[in-house]
């Protein structure tokens, strides 16, 4: 499906949906298997999120296996695409519609996000006190929050651990992957162990991703466990023991 559609759950929504387009806008597919309409609209999302220069995700939404998340948003017909931006649905439609008019959609809702301001950060003015808040996000999971803070963090004292937690971030932020293949599952996995603070678990499944990525995949991957370490401190033990399998 591509880097810029994802599969969401109820229990993923507000973190994947909701939580992220803080950061960019996302718009989601409510549809189900059984749809001819779905079947035509769908594949046309897909491939206009994954244009170079896509400024948004899609969040495809099975209502048949979602039925919580499709009743919260009031979805009676389908296809229906509702768009979200800073937590909020600002646009949507219901039913297969043209090419044209499609296009015409998503330039609005992108459109509306480049031209807002970007949100400030309570206390990011403050580079120790913004890395102290990106530290908590993180172990709270939130890596799309996070890397807000993170980037292009000002020079200083804390600007190298700010560089070393960004990679974990983003790998927070852009996972679950939607991918079908043993990577993508280990990256899924890591990603739980982290959001339940169950680092071990997490750097055991991210080390076996790094031995079984593609090898443009490793050094990605070796940057994310090394996001890991900086989060725990080099005086955890667990940071003792897998930094031998990585360096």
């Amino acid at each position: 499906m591509g880097k810029n559609v994802i599969n969401v759950n109820d229990a993923e929504f507000q973190r994947e949906v909701v939580q992220r387009s803080h950061e960019l806008p996302v718009v989601v597919d409510f549809w189900a298997p059984w749809c001819g309409p779905c079947r035509m609209l769908g594949p046309l999302l897909e491939r206009l999120a994954n244009e170079p220069g896509s400024d948004f995700v899609l969040a495809k939404v099975n209502t048949d296996k979602n039925q919580a998340i499709a009743g919260r948003y009031g979805i009676r017909g389908i296809p229906a695409v509702k768009a979200f931006r800073d937590g909020q649905v600002v646009d949507g439609f219901v039913g297969a519609q043209p090419e044209p008019v499609v296009r015409q959609f998503l330039e609005r809702v992108t459109a509306g996000a480049r031209q807002r301001p970007r949100r400030q950060v309570k206390g990011s003015d403050d580079p120790e006190r913004r890395l102290r808040q990106a530290r908590q996000l993180l172990e709270k999971g939130n890596g799309c929050e996070a890397r807000r803070l993170l980037r292009e963090f000002p020079a200083g004292a804390q600007a190298g651990a700010a560089n070393r937690l960004l990679p974990l971030a983003e790998f927070l932020c852009e996972t679950p992957r939607s991918g079908d293949g043993a990577v993508d599952a280990l990256y899924n996995q890591a990603v739980s162990a982290l959001r339940r603070r169950d680092y071990g678990t997490a750097l055991y499944q991210l080390l076996s991703a790094r031995n079984q990525a593609p090898a443009g995949q490793k050094a990605r991957v070796q940057k994310v466990m090394e996001g890991v370490f900086a989060l725990l401190g080099e005086s955890d033990p667990l940071v003792t023991q897998y930094r031998a399998f990585v360096t």
